[in-house]
């Protein structure tokens, strides 16, 4: 009796074991035989062939899912800004020193060593910069307290040639208030080159057109700004500038300007120094942290600059594509044209699908060309070329 319950046991393990093998390899058959889902492989093979295909391009925007034509608007809008964002990105405030700096080494490490020497600092505290007589913070000044301020020509601070009695800088430390004008107002002051006119190189010209003028260096301080305009030398032409821009927000708060200028080495050996062996040994040192300080000063307005731009650039992209999906529609409105069932939206996925190709393309040319005009209408130029081609070729008119 034992044995013939076991028997029976057996065989309906058996049973049940083959059943279960037979389930799981029919599961694996069907699932061979079924592969990749056919709507996939469609929007696939249009999606690769539209880089070069047109009719694909049709195809694929019509018979795929609406999600698709966003993601190649999305990418196609998002890609070329790749060039513009890196460039952006790499910008540094101290650009304008990068070449022959016309003097600046030798005039700060003067302005280094003289407000050193006079207990005199600048420093950022919360965001602003502050001017200190030692602990007292003196402030900054105010053209319009002064009549005689520019009548005068006055500055807080001034460099001057000891061999043409030229002015070689000049340091101002104003106010933020009327600042734009007060700024032109000091590119107006002019002197006569030393010899013209009988100048001794500090002479101001008056009712002159045919002497030799020049401007010096100038450096302004404020509260909120620095801004920094270089001159060649013995002329009034502008040969570098910071073009403003330049803010205190994220420059080092735990030393002053004049500490970074003088810097460390110098200021342990200061007891010893002349301010002509200071401005001789440590003029490189001094216009390298100056550089530091710049570019510094340029990190806020570079990360101002460098989202508005690309924002600005992201909507221009996007307004191309969808314009040009428009131009498709109008353009298969005419009776003759096979094409002239396509309803607006429908217009606008051929445009979005489309966009792909020149994004890739525009991006490569922005790399080529990049920092110019044409690196950044690249994608603007190559997009129209190829949206309006495909409606002249594949959606054209039938010829009666």
């Amino acid at each position: 009796m034992s044995l013939l319950i076991y028997k029976l046991h057996l065989n309906f393990y058996l049973r049940f074991v083959d059943e279960k093998e037979v389930l799981k390899m029919a599961k694996k058959l069907k699932k061979a035989k079924t592969g990749m889902n056919p709507k996939v492989r469609f929007t696939l093979f249009n999606a690769f062939k539209g880089l070069i295909s047109n009719q694909a391009v049709i195809d694929g925007s019509r018979g795929s899912p609406w999600w698709v034509a966003v993601i190649f608007l999305v990418f196609s809008s998002f890609l070329p800004l790749l060039p513009t964002f890196s460039s952006l990105s790499k910008v540094d405030g101290a650009t304008y020193l990068t070449g022959y700096n016309f003097g600046l080494d030798e005039q700060l490490a003067h302005f280094a060593f003289d407000y050193k020497t006079g207990n005199e600092e600048f420093k950022v505290e919360g965001g602003k910069l502050h001017h200190y007589l030692g602990t007292q913070d003196i402030g900054f000044v105010n053209p319009k307290d002064d009549p005689d301020y520019f009548t005068h020509r006055k500055c807080e601070y001034e460099v001057v040639n000891e061999y043409n009695n030229q002015f070689d800088a000049k340091f101002y430390f104003w106010v933020d208030e009327n600042l734009t004008a007060n700024v032109n107002e000091l590119l107006k002051q002019k002197y006569l080159v030393k010899g013209s006119n009988g100048s001794d190189g500090q002479k101001i010209p008056e009712g002159v057109d045919n002497e030799k003028l020049y401007l010096p260096n100038i450096i302004v301080f404020t509260p909120n700004t620095m801004a920094v305009a270089l001159y060649k030398r013995d002329t009034t032409t502008q040969a570098a500038t910071s073009y403003g821009g330049l803010d205190w927000i994220n420059n080092r708060t735990d030393k002053g300007i004049v500490e970074l200028l003088v810097g460390e080495e110098a200021a342990a050996e200061w007891a010893t120094l002349t301010e002509n062996a200071f401005v001789n040994l440590y003029r490189d040192k001094t216009i390298s942290a100056f550089r530091g300080i710049s570019s510094l000063a340029y990190l806020n307005q570079k990360s101002k600059t460098k989202w508005t731009n690309t924002g600005i650039y992201l909507a221009i992209y996007t307004g191309v594509i969808v314009f040009l999906g428009l131009m498709v529609f109008i353009l298969t409105r005419g009776k003759n044209n096979p094409y002239k069932f396509l309803n607006i939206w429908e217009c606008q996925k051929i445009s979005w699908w489309g966009a792909a190709s020149p994004a890739i393309i525009g991006t490569l040319l922005s790399l080529i060309f990049s920092g110019n005009a044409i690196g950044q209408m690249a994608f603007i130029l190559v997009v129209s070329l190829r949206i309006m081609w495909l409606s002249m070729k594949q959606l054209r008119p039938v010829i009666q």
